[in-house]
C-alpha cells in the first residue's frame, strides 16, 4: 500500500485550523444604559422560586405586576436567604439607567429560613445569611448602594425568635431603621405603604425656581419659606451672597440652608431675563425631604449701616417661585414569602404587596 505524506506546511495549517474552528467573534459588549424610569422585580419563594424579572413600573404597567402577585401561590418550605440572594443577583445583571438613584431590596417572611444552603456551595443556613448581608452591605449596583429593608410577621410555629430577629436585621442595611417586625398583617401593610412613599420620595426631586430684579452686586441675601414678618424669625430659609463675577455671571455664593436640604450646594449661578435674575435650587426639601411650599416665601436684603434686614416688596411668591417636580431612576425587588404557614394571612399579604405597588406606580407617573 502506498502512503501519502503531508507536507509540514500543511500539518501546520490543519493544526491551525483545528486550533481556531471553535471560535466565533464576539459580539461587542452593550454599555448602553437602561431606559430612565422606575424599575420593579419581585421574587416569590416558599420550597421554589417565582421571579418576575425588573421591568419598569408605572400606571401603563402596573397590571403585570399585581397579576404576578395575584397568581402567587403557597407551599410548604422556606428558602428566605436564596431569594434575597437571587433578587439581588438579579439587581446585579441588570443593565442600569444613567440617572439611578436608589436600589432596594423589600423582603417579607412571617418563619425562619429552611433549606436556602442546599441550594448553594454553603455548608450552613448561617453560612449563607452571612454571604447575603455582606453583599447587602458592600455590593454597588451601577455605583449606587444598596437600601435593604424587612418587615417579619413572626409565625405562631417560629419557636426561636432570636433566629427571626437576626434574620430581619441581617436582611436590612439598617438594622435600626429599616427592620420592622410587626404582630400582624394589618401593620405590615402599614410598612408596606410606608417603605413604598419613602421610596418614591428618595426617587422624587423639587426643584425650586425664584425670580426677583437684579440686585446691586455683594448685596446679602435671604429667602424665607416660613411665613415670618422679621427675617430674624425665620427658621426656615436660604441665604446667600448676591456678586456678579468677571465673565457677567450672576451667582449667589457661600450659600447656608437652614431647616433646608437642598443638592445645589454652597454656589448657585442665576439664569438671566432681561432685568430679571433666576436663581434655581436643586432638590430643595424640608429636612423630612418633603416638598417644600413657595406659597410663603419673601426676599429680604441685609442692610448693613441699619443692621437689619429690609423686606423686598417687589419680590413675591406669585410669578416669581415655580417648583419642578423631577424623578429619577430607581431599581426595587421585592421579595415576599410565600410558604403555607401563613394561611389566611397569605390573601392579605398578597394585597399589602399590591398596594405597595400601586403607591409607586401611583406617585410614579412615568416622568423624567
Amino acid at each position: 500500500m502506498k502512503k501519502h505524506i503531508l507536507p509540514m506546511a500543511a500539518i501546520v495549517l490543519a493544526l491551525m485550523l483545528s486550533t481556531f474552528s471553535g471560535c466565533r467573534k464576539q459580539k461587542p459588549q452593550d454599555n448602553t444604559p437602561a431606559q430612565e424610569g422606575l424599575y420593579l422585580g419581585i421574587v416569590g419563594f416558599n420550597s421554589e422560586l417565582y421571579t418576575m424579572p425588573l421591568g419598569l413600573l408605572n400606571q401603563s404597567t402596573k397590571h403585570t405586576f399585581e397579576s404576578f402577585v395575584n397568581g402567587l401561590s403557597m407551599q410548604n418550605g422556606t428558602i428566605l436567604y436564596h431569594a434575597v440572594n437571587t433578587g439581588i443577583s438579579s439587581l446585579a445583571k441588570a443593565k442600569v439607567p444613567k440617572n439611578l438613584i436608589n436600589v432596594s431590596v423589600v423582603t417579607f417572611t412571617d418563619g425562619l429560613d429552611q433549606g436556602s444552603y442546599v441550594l448553594s456551595n454553603f455548608n450552613s443556613g448561617a453560612d449563607y445569611l452571612s454571604a447575603v448581608n455582606n453583599r447587602i452591605m458592600t455590593e454597588l449596583i451601577g455605583g449606587t448602594n444598596i437600601s435593604a429593608y424587612s418587615i417579619g410577621v413572626r409565625g405562631s410555629d417560629v419557636a426561636d425568635v432570636e433566629s427571626f430577629r437576626n434574620n430581619l436585621k441581617k436582611l436590612s442595611s439598617d438594622p435600626v431603621n429599616n427592620v420592622f417586625e410587626v404582630n400582624n398583617m394589618s401593620e405590615a401593610s402599614e410598612k408596606f405603604a410606608e417603605i413604598a412613599q419613602q421610596l418614591y420620595n428618595q426617587s422624587t426631586y423639587y426643584n425650586v425656581s425664584l425670580k426677583m430684579p437684579a440686585q446691586e452686586p455683594n448685596t446679602l441675601l435671604r429667602f424665607t419659606f416660613d411665613n415670618v414678618n422679621d427675617a430674624n424669625a425665620s427658621q426656615c430659609y436660604i441665604e446667600g451672597r448676591y456678586i456678579r463675577n468677571n465673565s457677567g455671571d450672576v451667582m449667589l455664593n457661600d450659600v447656608h440652608y437652614v431647616g433646608l436640604e437642598c443638592m445645589s450646594g454652597a454656589s448657585v449661578t442665576a439664569s438671566l431675563e432681561g432685568i430679571f435674575v433666576v436663581f434655581s435650587f436643586q432638590n430643595l426639601t424640608d429636612l423630612n425631604g418633603t416638598q417644600m411650599t413657595t406659597d410663603y416665601v419673601k426676599q429680604w436684603n441685609w442692610i448693613t449701616s441699619s443692621s437689619q434686614w429690609q423686606y423686598n416688596s417687589e419680590f413675591t411668591p406669585s410669578g416669581n417661585t415655580e417648583t419642578v417636580e423631577q424623578y429619577k431612576s430607581a431599581m426595587i425587588m421585592l421579595v415576599l414569602d410565600c410558604s403555607n404557614s401563613l394561611g389566611n394571612d397569605f390573601t392579605n399579604m398578597k394585597a399589602a404587596a399590591n398596594q405597595f405597588i400601586e403607591t409607586l406606580s401611583g406617585n410614579y407617573s412615568g416622568k423624567h
